[in-house]
C-alpha cells in the first residue's frame, strides 16, 4: 500500500491494498457460493428520487453459476439537468452489455467497455447538461469484479474490519498528492477545501477518461461481505457504523444503514442507496 493510501483515507477506515499487493487466491468452500442480497434507496431531504440501482441474478442460482451476480448504483449529479435519467441510463446500459455477455471476453474488459458505453449514452442523452456516478461489481463464483466512476463507493467487510476498494474521482485526491509535497502535510487542510468534493470524473462526460477498475479477481471468502453505495450512505455513515450493519445479514444490514443514516438528521440529506451482498 502507497504512502498515499496510508495517509489518506475518507472516514478514518483501512483502505484496501493495490491489485499487485492483495493476498494470492484462497480456495473457496466447496460446493457452489450462495449470494444473498439485501437493498435500500431513500429520498432524505430531497424533493425527488435521482439514484438508481439494480441487481441481476439474485435469486436464480443457476444464472448466478453460469454467468454471476451484477450489481449496480449510480447517483444522478445534482444542480445538472435530470439526474434520474442519466442515473437509470447508465444501469440500463451497463445490464444490456451484461445481458450480451457470454463469457468470451474477460470481466474486466467487458465492465470497462459497459462503463464507457452508459458514458456515451448518457451523454447522448443529456448533451453534456446532466451526468451520474457508476459503482458495478460482477461476482462469479469466488471472483469480485469492479468499475466505478465518480464517488459512489464499493466496500467489502472481511473479518472485523471494512475496506474501500474502489478510488474515487474528486478533487479531494488531487489536493491529497498537493500535500504531499507540502513541507508539513495536514490532511484537513485538503479536506476542508470547499472543491474537495467536486467530481473530476463522471458518467455522461464527452470524453470519459478516469475509471477505476479492478483488472484481477478479488478472491471472495466466506463471511465477506460487499456494500455498493450512493454518497448518501457513505458520506454520512463512519466505517464503524458500516461494519456494524456489515455484519448483519443484507436484509437486516440495509435496514440498519438506512436508520443510522436518517438518525443523523442531516439537513437536505441527499439521496441515499445501498446494495449489499454476503458470500456465504
Amino acid at each position: 500500500m502507497g504512502l498515499f493510501d496510508r495517509l489518506f483515507r475518507r472516514g478514518g477506515g483501512p483502505a484496501s491494498a493495490p491489485a499487485e499487493e492483495q493476498a494470492p487466491p484462497v480456495e473457496g468452500p466447496s460446493g457452489p457460493p450462495v449470494l444473498l442480497a439485501g437493498n435500500i434507496q431513500g429520498i432524505g431531504g430531497r424533493e425527488g428520487q435521482e439514484d438508481s440501482f439494480a441487481l441481476v441474478n439474485v435469486s436464480d442460482q443457476a444464472g448466478q453459476e453460469t454467468r454471476g451476480l451484477l450489481a449496480a448504483v449510480a447517483d444522478g449529479m445534482g444542480g445538472m439537468e435530470d439526474g434520474k435519467a442519466a442515473s437509470q441510463c447508465a444501469v440500463d446500459a451497463l445490464l444490456e452489455d451484461f445481458a450480451r455477455w457470454e463469457g468470451e471476453r474477460p470481466v474486466p474488459d467487458w465492465l470497462y467497455a459497459g462503463a464507457l458505453s452508459a458514458s456515451r449514452q448518457v451523454f447522448a442523452r443529456c448533451g453534456g447538461r446532466g451526468g451520474t456516478t457508476l459503482a458495478a461489481v460482477h461476482i462469479l463464483g469466488d471472483a469480485l469484479h469492479w468499475v466505478s466512476v465518480g464517488d459512489s463507493a464499493i466496500f467489502l467487510k472481511r473479518g472485523g474490519g471494512v475496506f474501500q476498494l474502489n478510488r474515487e474521482h474528486t478533487y479531494l485526491n488531487r489536493l491529497y498528492s498537493q500535500e504531499l509535497e507540502e513541507e508539513r502535510i495536514d490532511k484537513d487542510r485538503a479536506e476542508l477545501d470547499p472543491d474537495a468534493r467536486r467530481l473530476t470524473a463522471f458518467v455522461g462526460m464527452e470524453a470519459l477518461a478516469q475509471v477505476d477498475l479492478s483488472l484481477r479477481p478479488w478472491r471472495l471468502r466466506r463471511g465477506d461481505v460487499v456494500l455498493l453505495c450512493s454518497d448518501g450512505v457513505s458520506g454520512v455513515l463512519t466505517p464503524p457504523e458500516l461494519l456494524e450493519a456489515m455484519s448483519l445479514p443484507p436484509a437486516e444490514g440495509c435496514a440498519l444503514l438506512e436508520t443510522m443514516v436518517l438518525e443523523k438528521q442531516i439537513p437536505e440529506q441527499d439521496n441515499y442507496t445501498g446494495v449489499m451482498i454476503a458470500y456465504q
